[in-house]
C-alpha cells in the first residue's frame, strides 16, 4: 500500500467510527416483534448490518420466517417503516464512537468525509447526536447517490466533492474493500467493527495503529 499519510480519509461509519450495532438490532426487533415476528437478537442482527435498511430488513424478516414466504415484500415494507419509527427515536441510546476515534478525527488535517449504506438522513441525525457532524467536510449515505457500495460511486462523488484526487477508504466491511478497490484507491481496514474487512489493502486493529497511516 502507498505512504497515505496527508491523504484525504473517507470512513465508513457503522462499525468504522461507531459501534451502533445494539441500537440497530434494538429497532429492528422491536419492527418484528411488532408484526408477529420473532425477534432475532443483536449477535444475529450484526451479521445483516453494512448494506443498508431494505437489505437489512429484508434479511432479517426471512431469517425471522424460517421459511420460503412469496408474499415476502409485502412483510418488509411493513417491517421497514416501523425500523426507521423506532431506530430514528432511539439511535443513540446505545450507539458510542469508539474510542480514540473521536480525538483521532480531531487531529486529521487532510479532508474528511463519510461513506456509508447508511440511509443520508439517518447518518446525519447520528452524526449530529455524536457531536461528529463538523469534523466531515462531506457526508455521503444511501438517498445521496444511486447506487450503494461495493458500487464506486458514493466513492467518486466523495472524493469530487472534498476536491482531491488522493484518498484512502477506511472501513470495516467487504463493501468497503469492493468500493475502494472499484474506485482504485486503497483501503485501511479495521479490525474492530461489525464486519470482515477481507482483501483490505492493510488491516489494523487499533485506533494508534491507524493513525500511523494516516498521519504518519
Amino acid at each position: 500500500m502507498p505512504d497515505v499519510a496527508g491523504w484525504a480519509v473517507l470512513w465508513d461509519l457503522d462499525g468504522t467510527l461507531v459501534d451502533s450495532g445494539a441500537d440497530i438490532a434494538a429497532a429492528v426487533d422491536r419492527a418484528l416483534s411488532g408484526r408477529g415476528l420473532r425477534p432475532l437478537g443483536e449477535t444475529a442482527v450484526r451479521n445483516h448490518i453494512g448494506s443498508g435498511a431494505q437489505h437489512l430488513i429484508t434479511a432479517c424478516v426471512t431469517e425471522a420466517l424460517e421459511r420460503f414466504e412469496p408474499a415476502l415484500d409485502e412483510l418488509v415494507a411493513p417491517v421497514l417503516q416501523d425500523f426507521y419509527e423506532h431506530y430514528q427515536e432511539h439511535i443513540a441510546d446505545q450507539t458510542v464512537v469508539y474510542d480514540g476515534v473521536r480525538e483521532l478525527l480531531e487531529v486529521i488535517t487532510a479532508p474528511q468525509a463519510v461513506v456509508t449504506n447508511k440511509p443520508i438522513g439517518l447518518t446525519l441525525m447520528l452524526l449530529e447526536k455524536l457531536g461528529l457532524r463538523a469534523r466531515f467536510r462531506a457526508v455521503y449515505g444511501s438517498g445521496s447517490v444511486t447506487k450503494r457500495k461495493p458500487d464506486p460511486m458514493m466513492i467518486h462523488a466523495a472524493m469530487a466533492d472534498l476536491g482531491v484526487t488522493r484518498a484512502v477508504l477506511v472501513g470495516d466491511g467487504p463493501h468497503d474493500v469492493g468500493a475502494g478497490q472499484a474506485a482504485g484507491i486503497p483501503v485501511i481496514g479495521v479490525g474492530w467493527g461489525i464486519g470482515r474487512p477481507e482483501g483490505a489493502n492493510v488491516r489494523v486493529e487499533s485506533v494508534r495503529a491507524l493513525r500511523g497511516l494516516l498521519i504518519g
